[in-house]
C-alpha cells in the first residue's frame, strides 16, 4: 500500500505544481494583454474627433 500512496503524492504535487504554473502564466499574460489594450484604447481616443465630423 504504500507505494500506491507514495504515487498518488506525487501525482498530487505535479498536479499542485502544475495549475501554480499555469495560474502565474495566464495571470501574467493576461496582464499584458490588458495593458497593451488600454494603450490601445487610449492611443484611439485621442485620435477621435470631438467635433463628430
Amino acid at each position: 500500500m504504500g507505494f500506491w500512496m507514495g504515487l498518488w503524492k506525487w501525482v498530487f504535487v505535479a498536479t499542485v505544481g502544475a495549475f501554480a504554473l499555469l495560474s502565474l502564466w495566464v495571470t501574467v499574460q493576461g496582464a499584458r494583454d490588458i495593458f497593451a489594450l488600454m494603450a490601445t484604447l487610449r492611443g484611439r481616443h485621442g485620435q477621435s474627433d470631438p467635433g463628430g465630423g
